[in-house]
């Protein structure tokens, strides 16, 4: 893997996954970005490139109405990113969220 490729592969509860990798095609001006620093936790649906999908805990980064950049530190303390459709995204209740994140 290059210096700028984007990892795909996570561990997570031991298990080796390989996330889709979607590219979604975003139009110049629409993407948000939540406040740096006060990025909302999050649980995401994250489909898989060998079909389905495993539940990420991290925290969303970008936005637009149709989908949500999410970030996460894997079990490795892998840094991962991807882009996850906005309806796959859910605020975790109290208590509910288990994910860590590393800063570089």
């Amino acid at each position: 893997m290059g210096l700028f490729e984007d990892q795909t592969k996570f561990v997570q509860d031991g298990a080796e996954y390989e996330h889709a990798d979607l590219r979604p095609e975003l139009a110049p001006g629409i993407v948000r970005r939540f406040v740096y620093g006060g990025e909302p936790k999050v649980i995401a649906q994250v489909p898989l490139k060998a079909g389905g999908g495993v539940e990420v805990h991290g925290y969303a980064t970008h936005y637009t109405q149709d989908w949500v950049s999410l970030e996460w530190t894997d079990d490795v303390f892998a840094h991962c990113t991807c882009w996850v459709p906005a309806t796959d995204v859910r605020r975790p209740a109290e208590g509910e969220w288990h994910g860590r994140y590393v800063q570089f």
